[in-house]
């Protein structure tokens, strides 16, 4: 062997020690990357490309504050995207983990997450963007020590996403909408949503992704997020397929920005009264003095006087109308959908003593408790709070996708980790977002308990697999992997997701055809 050839020898082999170093070991810092705001400087670690804090608009602050996204600034220096940027303001009591995160309004950030090979140059990946549940109150893109690697190294990108929280997000009175012309008004959580997917559209081909494979995925108001962003017009052609779980929604109407009368408190009368208790009126300087109220004061308010719903409101532009009207008029965007919920949804209200007529907002409880006539008052009020918030939502808007042409798969949850089957009846609330992140590290970073054993480990792969098959292909079917039968209202079959996974029918098929009737009389009615 020739000198030249052993000194080209020895240097690819430290070029694949230190590839394998930089992907398999400590994270090791990339060589900048372009973007239409300026270059951006990530790492390499396990194996994934990692860009932290990436601003996808501009600071929501001083004027910005309840004004639509605006464009991130263009940088002439290289950013730096190895740390965290700030999370939306928000209660620490709602998002424990993410206590000592920095938080400010400066918070409209995402993390890109793109196996090595594709940012090397490869084929590009599918796209799967996450939005944090959190009663569009609580959460962050942002997950210390629990990022999404595992996914990643499925052969997919993962972007988490910020998006203003609260009446931050939220938020509507009527003399700020007057000062206001021509601008869309109040779903400010939405739009920060549709502006990080734009972004995605315009530079994810930067970072090995494929912008026309974008898979978006939430949970809880994440999910709930999904279901709007395939209703609302701002968002079409943003992303290829959705993925909606535990998205709580009203089918019988959602929350409007303005009038009187209606079964929910309109938004400009919640932003009414928000003002009114600083002592600011409905004139011409309500505006300068809403938008100079210190964030820790509009926190402490919410905490103490909590608005009905933080979802999406009808503002008649954003989103023109109720999301089950739109889905019911075959005007939602035409992707492949996924959906479905937890078996035990009710934890979720934890230890609150709600009575049916809590859940009812005014409505005759009578025909409920009949429907439920097997069950005693306060198992009754749980499975209400589920069925009618959770499960019959999640069948309607599968059961709508026919009108555009597109599948649906429906699933219920209910594995429960082996060390846990003797104190837990069931899969809680947001116990399936760790198995669809394929790492259940995340769940024991929320929940104390015993490490994970080889039957939860494989049930987790097998979720991730449904999930990943679906950003991949437009379906979750797959090799090894049980079939999950698309949902027909002829047929009307789950998936179930637990200890065995097989297809079948919903279970209280009698309550859901109640919800089926219901939902039907209140669509069919003239809207208020």
């Amino acid at each position: 062997m020739s000198n030249l050839t052993k000194i080209r020898t020895a240097a690819r082999l430290s070029g694949l020690v230190l590839l394998f170093l930089a992907t398999a070991c400590a994270a090791a810092t990339m060589a900048p990357l372009a973007t239409q705001n300026g270059d951006v400087q990530g790492l390499m670690q396990d194996g994934v490309a990692v860009f932290r804090g990436l601003p996808y608009a501009a600071s929501p602050e001083g004027d910005l504050r309840w004004r639509p996204p605006q464009p991130a600034p263009r940088r002439n220096t290289t950013f730096d995207a190895t740390v965290f940027g700030p999370v939306c303001p928000q209660s620490q009591r709602g998002s424990t983990y993410l206590t000592g995160m920095p938080m400010g309004e400066d918070c409209l950030r995402l993390n890109v997450y793109t196996p090595a090979a594709a940012i090397a140059g490869g084929a590009r990946v599918p796209v799967m963007l996450w939005i944090h549940g959190g009663s569009f109150r609580w959460g962050a893109g942002s997950w210390p020590d629990n990022e999404p690697f595992v996914l990643a190294n499925q052969g997919v990108a993962v972007v988490t996403i910020n998006y203003r929280l609260g009446r931050l997000g939220l938020f509507a009175h009527p003399a700020l909408s007057a000062s206001m012309p021509g601008e869309p008004l109040a779903n400010y959580a939405l739009m920060d949503q549709i502006a990080a997917l734009r972004w995605v559209r315009d530079n994810i081909a930067a970072f090995g992704g494929d912008p026309a494979r974008v898979t978006i995925f939430g949970q809880s108001a994440g999910g709930v997020s999904v279901t709007a962003l395939m209703a609302t017009p701002e968002a079409r052609g943003l992303f290829s397929g959705a993925i909606a779980q535990s998205g709580a929604s009203r089918i019988e109407g959602d929350r409007q920005l303005r009038g009187t009368g209606l079964p929910i408190e309109s938004l400009e009368s919640d932003g009414l009264r928000m003002a009114k208790s600083f002592g600011i009126g409905n004139d011409a300087d309500a505006p300068a003095k809403l938008l100079a109220l210190p964030v820790a004061d509009i926190l402490a308010y919410s905490e103490k006087e909590m608005p009905n719903s933080m979802n999406p409101v009808v503002d008649g532009r954003v989103m023109p109308n109720d999301v089950s009207r739109i889905f019911r008029a075959g005007r939602q965007q035409a992707v492949p959908f996924m959906s479905g919920t937890v078996d035990r949804e009710e934890s979720l209200m934890g230890r609150y003593p709600f009575k049916l007529e809590d859940l009812m907002r005014g409505d005759d409880p009578a025909p409920v408790r009949a429907a439920y006539a097997d069950l005693d008052e306060a198992a009754r009020v749980k499975a209400w709070f589920a069925d009618s918030l959770f499960r019959g939502p999640a069948r309607f808007l599968a059961g709508e996708m026919p009108r555009v042409g597109q599948p649906a798969w429906l699933y219920e949850f209910s594995y429960v980790g082996e060390t846990l089957r003797r104190t837990e009846s069931g899969a809680a609330h947001s116990d399936d977002v760790a198995f669809a992140f394929g790492d259940l590290g995340l769940r024991a970073r929320w929940r104390s308990e015993a490490p994970p054993t080889d039957a939860d480990r494989r049930m987790a792969a097998t979720v991730m697999g449904y999930w990943v098959n679906f950003a991949k292909h437009g379906n979750p079917n797959g090799p090894g992997l049980p079939n999950w039968p698309s949902y027909l209202r002829s047929t009307d079959q789950l998936l179930e997701l637990g200890p065995t996974i097989s297809p079948h029918k919903p279970g209280r098929e009698a309550v859901l055809r109640f919800l089926d009737r219901g939902y039907e009389a209140a669509l069919s009615a003239p809207k208020k």
